[in-house]
């Protein structure tokens, strides 16, 4: 073969690689053994209990503040009597919504110090396990703090209010952490599905919540003991995380080779492993040393994928979601009276939706799941607002708002709240969490993690003012603003998220690499690893 001819081969070689995403290699780590994946899948369920604290402690807050239980002891005798605290949520005492709105708020705000503060610098320091065990132990002490003080106090209110704060640091922790655990211990083709798990269990949180909620409504004691129940699950962390091995790949940035080797088996119950140290060793050489929180803001190609990371979960927050199952309990008393149970209503529709979604995340891919059933969210959305706009009223008289709903309006809006989460929880319910959490390389993982994780609790800081936007905008406006946002979570999908499906955590930094939104294939050809292709091809 000539000179010329073999350029004119390169070329056209070349060019039929940048067309299609399927001939481009960035499986680098061939050969990989898996072993039995049993104990993997073991360890992921038990990391994802964490998920827990994030699931109840959200379906719990949505049903206890329309307890009579929780107005007895925050608002009758301290803000009004028990007609003024039965009113609808825009006609509630300014002082008394003022505290239900810190009630959420602070939790945001704990949420945010927990991902950002503590998370990260535990992670790195003592490792995946400790910073399960740290969000355990926050959880129960900022839970204690909440439902033991007595009621009827405004001073006993702020010790409340601080219990939040705490309580809100340990689920911040946990939303940091049981994604980061289960993605490092994962076999590549369970990915998905582990790092997943704690959808699940935020999700069976929050329907045995609402449970809890329907069965205490009536008790005097209700709203402590729906609260109570959770503590049962950072105990059985505390005890159990003793009895888990360490991440391997941790165990290899900071113990070496051979920590990890022994960590490794023992997950995959096999001693073939050397081809996965092997792809572990590389990716810490070529990544190099942990980096500094300002190296990772100010590393252009970094930066980007922390902006990817970021504008996931600010989007994620954005659905409105966490708003539903917050205030829903409030919103839905409004418009059909019968708030606990929508709840329950929507909380079912959640969970059942969450376990075919774990099983879609390795089968269909993330984006394809961001996308698509996305655009089912925005319409779930759209058709809820408008059917509010056309169905109901509200009245004001004598600074009283009321709500009327013809009844087949309320239920109409209640299965189409339905719909949006039934999409939300086979789509961005779980795969944003997964996406993130195996989107960085090592050697940032645990710090960009955290970011992006306390990005995600500060847009929930902002929306726990959604409570004052319902009286200025409607329920229906703010319903719109949740349709708006889910679409433009739609976009930013289609244009920045490469698919990650099926690729070894060490191999993913090849897909940013070539990543270009058309089509959503790889289309860039720049990295060494396609070159390669190249040559192989011209042999």
């Amino acid at each position: 073969m000539s000179i010329e001819q073999g350029s004119e081969a390169d070329q056209d070689t070349s060019k039929r690689l940048v067309e299609t995403e399927e001939e481009i290699d960035y499986h680098k780590h061939r050969n990989v053994q898996y072993g039995k994946p049993y104990f993997a899948v073991l360890l992921a369920a038990f990391s994802s209990l964490g998920g827990w604290f994030f699931g109840y402690d959200q379906g719990v807050t949505g049903g206890v503040v329309v307890m009579s239980s929780f107005k007895n002891d925050f608002c009758v005798g301290i803000y009004g009597n028990t007609s003024v605290c039965d009113l609808p949520v825009g006609a509630l005492p300014s002082e008394y919504r003022r505290f239900l709105l810190l009630y959420t708020l602070l939790y945001n705000v704990g949420c945010f110090c927990g991902a950002a503060f503590i998370s990260s610098f535990v992670a790195e320091k003592f490792g995946r396990r400790a910073i399960l065990f740290t969000a355990s132990i926050l959880f129960f002490i900022g839970t204690s703090m909440v439902i033991f003080p007595p009621g009827g106090s405004q001073n006993l209110m702020i010790l409340i209010l601080i219990g939040r704060i705490i309580e809100g640091a340990g689920v911040g922790c946990s939303s940091f952490a049981c994604p980061l655990y289960a993605s490092e211990i994962a076999p590549t083709h369970l990915r998905g599905m582990l790092s997943g798990f704690m959808q699940m269990t935020i999700v069976t949180g929050l329907f045995l919540a609402n449970v809890a909620n329907f069965l205490l409504k009536n008790h005097q004691w209700g709203w402590r003991l729906s609260n109570g129940i959770i503590l049962i699950a950072p105990i059985t962390i505390m005890i159990g995380i003793f009895f888990c091995p360490e991440t391997p790949r941790w165990l290899f940035k900071t113990n070496g080779r051979e920590s990890a080797r022994k960590s490794l088996q023992r997950i995959r119950k096999t001693t073939d492993i050397t081809a996965e140290l092997d792809a572990i060793a590389d990716a810490i050489n070529e990544d190099g040393n942990q980096i500094s929180t300002k190296e990772l803001l100010t590393t252009k190609k970094m930066l980007q994928r922390l902006g990817i990371g970021i504008g996931l979960h600010l989007l994620n927050q954005g659905t409105g979601i966490n708003p539903i199952f917050t205030y829903g309990g409030i919103i839905y008393e409004s418009v059909l009276g019968k708030g606990i149970i929508s709840l329950l209503i929507l909380s079912g529709v959640n969970l059942l939706s969450t376990i075919p979604a774990l099983f879609l995340i390795d089968k269909l891919g993330r984006r394809k799941l961001l996308i698509f059933f996305g655009l089912g969210m925005v319409i779930g959305h759209l058709v809820a607002a408008t059917v509010f706009a056309k169905g109901c009223k509200v009245h004001t008289v004598m600074r009283e708002e009321t709500v009327i709903c013809k009844t087949h309006s309320g239920i109409l809006m209640l299965v189409f709240t339905g719909v949006f989460v039934a999409f939300y929880a086979l789509s961005w319910g779980a795969v944003v969490w997964v996406y993130v959490a195996e989107i960085f390389p090592l050697n940032v993982r645990a710090k960009a993690i955290s970011i992006t994780t306390a990005s995600n609790w500060c847009m929930g800081t902002i929306m726990s003012y959604i409570l004052e936007l319902i009286a200025p905008l409607g329920i229906h406006g703010v319903f719109y603003l949740f349709s708006v946002l889910c679409c433009l979570g739609v976009v930013f999908v289609y244009f920045l998220c490469p698919e990650t499906k099926g690729i070894l955590l060490e191999d993913i930094e090849d897909v940013f690499d070539n990543f270009r939104s058309r089509n959503g294939k790889i289309t860039k050809h720049r990295n060494n690893n396609t070159k390669r292709t190249v040559k192989q091809e011209l042999k």
